[in-house]
This record gives C-alpha cells, sequence and structure tokens, in this order.
C-alpha cells in the first residue's frame, strides 16, 4: 500500500524539537515505554503537537495501545498492560501517524539485516524498535535518525528520557546497550 502523503507532516528527518526536552516524555513507569515511544512519534510527525500533560498523556496511551480498539477503529487482540505494548498495536500507532503501512521485522536472528532495514525506515519516518536479552523482547525504544556515513542510528530512550546515539556496529552485533539491553529483536 502506497503512503498517504500529509500535506501537514514536516519533510523526514524532523529533528528533535527545541522546545521539548526529551526527559518530559520519560516513561512514568516500568512497562510504558511503548507507549512513551508512541507519543515522541506523534511530536516528531505532528508540527506543533505537544502533550499537555505528558505523564497522562503517556499513560492514556498505553491504556490505548492494550485495549481491545485499534486507533485504526479496528479490533486489536487485548494483552496484559503489566506486560507492557504488544508489536502489533505499536505498529498499528506509527502507521496512522505516519501515513504508512507498517511490518514487523523480527531481527533478532539476523542482526545485520535487521539494522539496514531500521536505517531504510528511518529514510521516510521515526521507527520504533524492540531490544531485549538473549531470550526475549523487553523494552522499546524510537529511532528517530540515521547518523551520515553509517556511524549509527539516534534513538530515544524512554526509560531514561534521553537521545542516545548507537553505532552501527552494536546493532549488528547485539550490544546495542540502551537501558540495559543489547539484543535486537523487532523492527517496526
Amino acid at each position: 500500500m502506497p503512503s498517504v502523503e500529509d500535506p501537514t507532516r514536516p519533510a523526514w528527518p524532523v529533528p528533535w524539537p527545541a522546545d521539548l526536552d526529551p526527559a518530559d516524555l520519560r516513561q512514568p513507569d516500568r512497562v510504558s515505554c511503548g507507549a512513551a515511544a508512541v507519543v515522541a512519534a506523534r511530536v516528531l510527525l505532528r508540527p506543533g503537537w505537544r502533550p499537555a500533560d505528558p505523564t497522562a498523556e503517556i499513560r492514556l496511551e498505553h491504556r490505548h495501545l492494550t485495549s481491545t480498539h485499534s486507533p485504526r477503529d479496528r479490533f486489536q487482540v487485548p494483552w496484559p498492560r503489566q506486560l507492557g505494548t504488544p508489536p502489533w498495536a505499536i505498529a498499528t500507532a506509527l502507521g496512522v501517524l505516519s501515513g504508512q503501512r507498517l511490518a514487523t521485522v523480527h531481527a533478532r536472528p539476523r542482526p545485520v539485516e535487521g539494522y539496514q532495514v531500521l536505517v531504510e525506515h528511518l529514510r521516510t519516518r521515526p521507527v520504533a524498535l524492540y531490544l531485549g536479552n538473549g531470550w526475549m523482547p523487553r523494552h522499546v525504544v524510537l529511532a528517530v535518525e540515521a547518523v551520515a556515513d553509517d556511524l549509527g542510528v539516534r534513538v530515544f530512550d524512554p526509560a531514561s528520557g534521553r537521545l542516545l546515539t548507537v553505532a552501527a556496529q552494536r546493532w549488528r552485533q547485539h550490544r546495542v546497550g540502551v537501558a540495559g539491553w543489547n539484543h535486537l529483536w523487532f523492527v517496526l
């Protein structure tokens, strides 16, 4: 499905807004990293939009992402809120924000290819990523920019509320090192 051009959406990539401290979008609890990533994506894809109360906005987004009603007005499989945010809900939310149909790419067995997909997707929109250990995905971050000359990717980490640059080789070798998680699991 071709992307839907939104004339109000700025050309990508968009720099992180100077009037918003990334720490303001820090996840308020241990399970809302996915919701914080979606709120950060909304800030980047909706010019001028800022959450009046970031904590309340992230909590509300988490309830929406784990409910049975998706942003596309379709049924979605329910998910226990205490387990965080399911990938399909984040993919749907980012698809609505970007006007693109998103697929979830399983990068755990193929981190080199997962990194290539990540960089390619960053040409048109922010990208949600699931990180974890060798056994399971545990944390969601939002990739916001590919650094020139394949030097890495800049991400918003909801756990710390910071923008971090992760070197390309760290992605390719499952040594990401964001919020204590090293393995790249999913690229959305």
